[in-house]
């Protein structure tokens, strides 16, 4: 779903029965199983499991292009979709794509600036680490990772000398990834950029804006889905924002230990503003800015021989 996973498991289709629609926006045995022939359509055609997501969010976006559609109901949707390859792929990027702007919530990325990127360097210095790992997960048009860039640039450029440094993007949609790798973007991308960064790190193209070279090289772009085994290990900021607001409690707590996993000991992990950790997760990681949703795994702890 947005942000970041961006969908759902690649697991076995089998035939499934409709969900239940007590209590939900779901009215009546026909449009509940029409819901049904959507979610099985779904998952062959995007590898999305709607039953993994809540599904107020799930069938808000699918009425979104039902009304696009001028569908009278589900089951008139459900048909259309069937006889429409270019619809159904509008439906699926629909569950999908989330709106991204560079430096969105600019406190987030001010908080990122000021204390996590100093931090992870101060650490590096002492402990004598030569790789530094960012990871933006759900990257979407590209908008984070290359924020997260120009946020190292201008921290500390020299620390791109002294460090391996690399940028991971990932996102389950590869139309998205090849926007991103584009890098060409609307004024509308640009709302909450600094005038001097824009002077600095874009080049005017017609009616957009390209990322220069200098950021450009930093981030490296994978389709993945974030239930899918992690690609990366050893990661020093891995943020993962709008990511988890569409999941079940059950499956944040799965996706949030994975994370766990992928960081380095001393790790920075950042969240979307309406999120937090869930289940286990919450025993994992130590809550360094509440407000910004920006939480740390511990370092490991020395032990003496007895």
């Amino acid at each position: 779903m947005a942000g970041g996973n961006r969908g759902g498991g690649l697991a076995p289709d089998p035939p499934r029965t409709a969900p239940s629609i007590a209590g939900s926006a779901l009215q009546g045995k026909l449009e509940a199983e029409a819901y049904a022939g959507l979610r099985d359509l779904i998952l062959r055609a995007g590898g999305i499991d709607l039953d993994l997501y809540k599904e107020k969010c799930v069938l808000r976006r699918i009425t979104v292009r039902q009304r696009a559609c001028g569908a009278s109901s589900l089951r008139a949707y459900l048909k259309l979709v069937i006889g429409d390859l270019a619809e159904r792929s509008r439906l699926v990027k629909a569950l999908t794509i989330h709106v991204s702007q560079f430096f969105r919530n600019p406190s987030t990325f001010r908080a990122i600036q000021e204390d996590i990127l100093p931090a992870i360097l101060a650490k590096k210095q002492r402990g004598g680490g030569r790789a530094l790992r960012l990871w933006s997960v759900g990257c979407a048009y590209g908008e984070e990772p290359y924020s997260l860039a120009i946020l190292l640039l201008e921290t500390r450029a020299q620390a791109l000398q002294e460090y391996s440094s690399a940028i991971y993007a990932t996102d389950i949609d590869p139309t998205s990834l090849q926007h991103a790798k584009e890098a060409r973007y609307p004024a509308a991308s640009l709302t909450h950029l600094p005038t001097r960064w824009y002077q600095r790190y874009f080049l005017q193209d017609g009616d957009r804006s390209l990322v220069v070279p200098e950021v450009r090289r930093l981030v490296f772009f994978k389709q993945h889905n974030i239930l899918d085994p992690l690609p990366f290990g050893r990661i020093d900021l891995l943020v993962c924002r709008n990511v988890l607001i569409y999941m079940t409690e059950a499956l944040q707590e799965r996706v949030l230990l994975a994370l766990h996993e992928a960081l380095t000991p001393g790790g920075f992990l950042v969240l979307g503003k309406v999120e937090g950790l869930a289940g286990a997760a919450r025993d994992c990681f130590e809550p360094m800015d509440v407000a910004e949703r920006i939480y740390r795994k511990p370092e490991l702890r020395s032990t003496r021989a007895a």
